[in-house]
């Protein structure tokens, strides 16, 4: 049988990208970091499924931007409706997308009206992320409440070495092809769409001194790239199209006694909604806003470096306006948030350490649509505190936690956790933990009018999650690996529902177990860095009447997913791979209808054209797969970008 044409085409790349490298320098860099890592021993608990990645390694990676670098790593769903701008949420160990909190810099960015995190409206550029922590578990006691499935921080950065700016022009494409128009007796085919060769254009620019740092990026997209219809018809996707605009600043600036940091952060979207296949809406626009700003002051110079004390007040602002066609009104949203994280760290007489912290947080909701019981704003007010000593005893590190959460519209509760690691060997560990969690209802789960088919439930009870770790992880300079297992019962899930009238309400239906195992692993072989990482999750809807002797699996929640790495590096070029698996996923409780399994393939060759400028091809699904991660929404096929980046480096500030 003869490989297809997709196949030919990577190993094609492969040979190109073994011999060409050979004409610009025969100098090879030898890798120095790991893409995918276990963090250090000390910060390993109180979870014990724990990865994270580094700038070296986002910067090496094949991922062209955020959703789909954590797409690659262990335990990770991500539910994308569609090309750049459309929804995009996230699941830790097949949890539901309300159930992972998402920081960024110490500040959660969930949607109060939603409770989920949208990562399309985050639009945070790579090369401004410092690193990413994925850690996978219950964590209410220590984040409070959402840490049901995991917590991912994102941090940005803050400091550089020298000063510089860059600048990036991009220009991203789909094949051209001919696609079907109408239907019936009235489909045409048009031959030839010339207008996907210049799909999108992204401007990027940032600029960094040594203590201080902004970014700045604009985009426009078509997304007309092509799918095939339920009737296997090459079709072109429409109103789809994405006008965005975003932008940062981070600072750092040091104290005789510790470090003040600032981060602000906005972005502005006008964008149309496709809607699904059996559902279009090609008339509907949505646009959307958001500004964040945080300040950190950190010290540990207190009491003679015994206690560590970081201090993090932010506030937020968001709105969203939304229209179905030209003839309806307009749905609008303005959320707010402000807050304060304090967290301390004691290093007591005994051998050991002590941390906890507080936390204080207001969120209001102000919607043409979704009003409270007594129909002014929703609104909430939430404060917890939370106490984590460390005890080591020989080779072992026992670390209990305890948090207590306050909330106005819930009656308080208690979480707790306990994490446990032996030293096995040098530069092994084994983990393990038991841990707690909940997850309160959002607003629109409450308050959602009774219109249109549709109501909230203000009765609703918040969710409860269990779950359970034990694994084995070693890191050293050449590797990493870790393996284990773990489990989580989730109770009480909040799940919409047609009830016996047809009205769609929220309920606290559903319960679930979500037993599994995973794997990753990292090394230096030769010049290449290869990594990868498996997972194993064998999830139970014990739901109604459902119980684990049905045997049915929670939707949209793979059994096996993988993901493989490579990046090799040479003085004037660079390359990466990266290939994800999912098998099939179920789309009912009833495990009837299903997604098939995908493969999706990615590539990225970067060349110095010279010490200030560099070109960038980048290939997304190199296979051209034909797919759906979310029903009724067809995903893009084969697509290039080609990135012209231009660096004005500066000299590092002397050392004082």
């Amino acid at each position: 049988m003869q490989p297809s044409r997709p196949t030919r085409a990577l190993l094609a790349l492969c040979l190109f990208n073994l011999c060409f490298p050979a004409a610009f320098s025969q100098t090879v860099e030898l890798p120095s970091v790991i893409v995918e890592g276990v963090l250090p021993m000390s910060d390993l608990a109180p979870s014990a499924g724990t990865t994270s990645i580094d700038h070296a390694a986002i910067e090496a990676s094949a991922a062209p931007d955020l959703t789909t670098l954590l797409s690659s790593i262990s335990g990770v769903i991500i539910s994308p409706t569609g090309a750049d701008g459309a929804q995009s949420t996230i699941s830790l160990r097949g949890s539901t997308s309300n159930q992972v909190l998402v920081l960024v810099d110490g500040v959660r960015v969930t949607d109060p009206a939603t409770g989920q995190t949208d990562l399309s409206r985050l639009d945070i550029p790579l090369d401004q992320i410092e690193r990413i922590e994925i850690q996978r578990g219950a964590l209410s006691a220590q984040y409070g409440a959402d840490a049901v499935g995991g917590v991912i921080h994102i941090h940005t950065k803050k400091k550089t070495a020298a000063p510089s700016i860059d600048i990036s022009i991009q220009n991203n494409a789909f094949l051209p092809s001919s696609v079907t128009v109408g239907s019936g007796f009235a489909a045409t085919t048009v031959p030839f769409v010339g207008s996907a060769l210049v799909d999108g254009q992204s401007v990027d620019i940032s600029a960094n001194m040594k203590n201080l740092s902004a970014w700045a990026k604009a985009e426009r997209a078509t997304n007309g790239y092509p799918y095939y219809d339920t009737n296997g018809q090459r079709r072109q996707r429409t109103n789809a199209s994405l006008l965005a605009t975003a932008g940062g600043f981070q600072g750092s600036f040091p104290l005789s006694i510790g470090e003040l940091s600032t981060t602000a952060r906005v972005n502005y979207r006008s964008m149309g909604v496709a809607g699904t296949e059996d559902s279009p809406t090609p008339e509907a626009r949505q646009e959307d806003w958001n500004a964040n700003l945080s300040t950190h002051f950190s010290t540990d110079a207190l009491f003679a470096g015994a206690l560590a004390l970081d201090v993090n007040p932010y506030a937020q602002v968001g709105g969203i306006q939304y229209r179905e066609s030209d003839t309806s009104g307009t749905d609008t949203h303005h959320s707010y948030r402000a807050g304060a994280e304090s967290s301390f760290s004691w290093l007591p007489p005994w051998q050991g350490e002590l941390k906890g912290g507080a936390s204080f947080r207001y969120d209001r909701l102000e919607s043409s649509v979704v009003k409270a019981s007594d129909g002014g704003p929703p609104q909430r007010f939430s404060a917890g505190t939370f106490v984590e000593p460390h005890f080591e005893i020989g080779k072992w590190t026992a670390i209990p936690a305890l948090r207590y959460d306050a909330t106005s519209d819930f009656p308080s509760g208690v979480s707790a956790s306990l994490g446990l690691l032996y030293d096995l060997a040098k530069d092994t560990v084994v983990r393990s933990s038991i841990s707690s969690a909940y997850r309160a209802p959002s607003f629109d789960d409450l308050y959602w009018p009774a219109s249109g088919g549709t109501e909230g439930d203000p009765d609703l009870e918040p969710e409860t999650a269990f779950s359970g770790d034990l694994s084995v992880a070693h890191r050293d300079e050449q590797k990493t690996w870790s393996i284990g297992a773990f489990g989580r019962y989730v109770q009480d899930v909040i799940l919409w529902q047609p009830d016996a009238s047809g009205t769609w309400k929220p309920t606290n239906y559903g319960n679930a177990l979500y037993p599994g195992i995973e794997a990753e692993a990292s090394s230096n072989i030769g010049t290449w860095q290869i990594s990868g990482n498996y997972t194993f999750l064998y999830s139970f809807v014990l739901s109604g009447n459902l119980t684990l002797a049905d045997d049915k699996r929670v939707p949209y929640v793979p059994v096996h997913s993988a993901s493989l790495s490579a990046v090799r590096s040479s003085r004037n070029f660079k390359s990466a791979f990266m290939f994800t698996y999912k098998s099939l996923r179920y789309t009912t409780t009833g495990n009837l209808a299903y997604l098939p399994a995908t493969l999706i393939a990615n590539a990225k060759l970067q060349w110095a054209l010279s010490p200030r400028t560099d070109f960038e091809l980048s290939f997304q699904n190199f296979f051209d797969e034909r797919y759906e991660i979310v029903q009724g929404y067809p995903m893009p096929g084969f697509s290039v970008s080609a990135k012209f980046t231009m660096h004005i480096q500066g000299q590092k500030a002397p050392v004082q």
